[in-house]
This record gives C-alpha cells, sequence and structure tokens, in this order.
C-alpha cells in the first residue's frame, strides 16, 4: 500500500511541475511577445504608414530590429540551441515589462492617493514619456542579454604559455647541471679506490708483519 502511495505522489508530483512549468513558459511568452510587438503598434497609433514616425521612433525602431538580429547571431555563433536563445530572450524581454509595469502601477497609485483622482492629463502625460522610455530599456535590455564568448579565456591561456616559456630554460639547465654528490659518499669511494689500488704484500712483508703482532701479544 505505501510503495502505491508512494508511486502516485511522485507521479502527480511530476505531472503538477510539468503542468506548472509550462503555464510559466506560456505566460512569460505570452508577455515577451506583446511586449516586443506594442513598440512597433504605439508607433503606428493612426495607421498612415511611415510617414506618420518622427526620427526618434525610426531610430527606436531600426534598434529594435539590430538588437534582436544581434542576439540571435551571437546566439548561433556560440552554437547555442533556438531552446536557449528562446528562453533567454523570454525571461529578459518578460522580466523587464513587469518590472515596468509594476513601476507604472505604484505611479499610479501615488498619483491616486495624492489628489484622490485620476485626470486624463496625467495619463496623457505618462504615456508620452513611457513609450521612449520602456522602448529604450527593452532595447538595452536584449541588448545586454545576448551571448557572449567570455573575455578571459584568451588572457589566460596566453599567460600560461608564457609562464611555461619561461621555466624551460631553468628546467633544461637543471637537468644539464651535475648533481652534488654528499661527502660521505665521496670519502667511502675514495677508500674504495686506495684499497683497490694498493699493491698486494709479499711473502717478506707478511712474515716480518705476523712476527711483530706475536711480539706484542
Amino acid at each position: 500500500m505505501k510503495s502505491i502511495l508512494n508511486t502516485l505522489d511522485i507521479f502527480l508530483g511530476h505531472l503538477t511541475a510539468g503542468v506548472m512549468t509550462f503555464l510559466l513558459y506560456l505566460s512569460l511568452g505570452v508577455v515577451a511577445i506583446l511586449t516586443v510587438i506594442s513598440i512597433p503598434i504605439e508607433f503606428f497609433e493612426y495607421g498612415t504608414g511611415i510617414s506618420e514616425l518622427d526620427l526618434a521612433e525610426i531610430v527606436i525602431f531600426t534598434c529594435l530590429c539590430i538588437v534582436i538580429w544581434r542576439f540571435y547571431r551571437r546566439g548561433s555563433q556560440l552554437y547555442w540551441t533556438r531552446w536557449q536563445m528562446l528562453r533567454r530572450f523570454v525571461f529578459t524581454v518578460s522580466s523587464m515589462a513587469l518590472l515596468l509595469s509594476f513601476i507604472a502601477l505604484s505611479v499610479i497609485r501615488v498619483e491616486f492617493s495624492v489628489n484622490g483622482r485620476l485626470d486624463v492629463e496625467f495619463f496623457t502625460t505618462v504615456n508620452k514619456f513611457d513609450t521612449y522610455i520602456s522602448s529604450l530599456l527593452i532595447i538595452l535590455v536584449i541588448y545586454a542579454a545576448a551571448p557572449l564568448p567570455k573575455l578571459w579565456q584568451k588572457k589566460v591561456t596566453a599567460d600560461t604559455s608564457d609562464e611555461a616559456s619561461v621555466k624551460q630554460p631553468v628546467n633544461v639547465v637543471e637537468a644539464d647541471s651535475p648533481k652534488p654528490v654528499p661527502e660521505s659518499q665521496t670519502s667511502a669511494k675514495r677508500q674504495a679506490e686506495a684499497t683497490s689500488t694498493s699493491p698486494p704484500l709479499t711473502e717478506t712483508q707478511t712474515d716480518l708483519t705476523s712476527s711483530l703482532a706475536e711480539g706484542k701479544l
């Protein structure tokens, strides 16, 4: 019975985690798509075409296209998968959009608490600055989130090669130079050589030596 309940609990846990993860990705993806699409929609509010755009709106729209292209270009250069690039793009844009929404709601709440009402002029003034500021922040966050190679990899490799080139002659000199021999080994070697090179004793010298030894005894 316990094993069945344990298996059922594990199954329900995986199922719930999968559903919640799917809903999280779906909601963040919708927020990111609406945020990116809302930038050109706000610029083409009258629907008359490019002629209604001023210079600032043209620059912002061009920068948005460039940073999006740069994001996916950098990711392909680093061999990122499409899922990795899409996940980072969605999380980055949706996080900034939620932060901007929180700031806008905070400003509206402060205005309502101070004046006790919300005028049309307030929303008109906020909309003028909100369009450009939010668009620039979205562009900056996409630019900052682009995948980039690490700067310090080449530097570390160069430093390692320099250290190896500097240490190599020292090792060569140490290998070529003779190692010092201890004095005890040198004296033992000299005594062995002296013993091996000394001439053998003659019979007269042997008899003399034996007689001297008997006399002393």
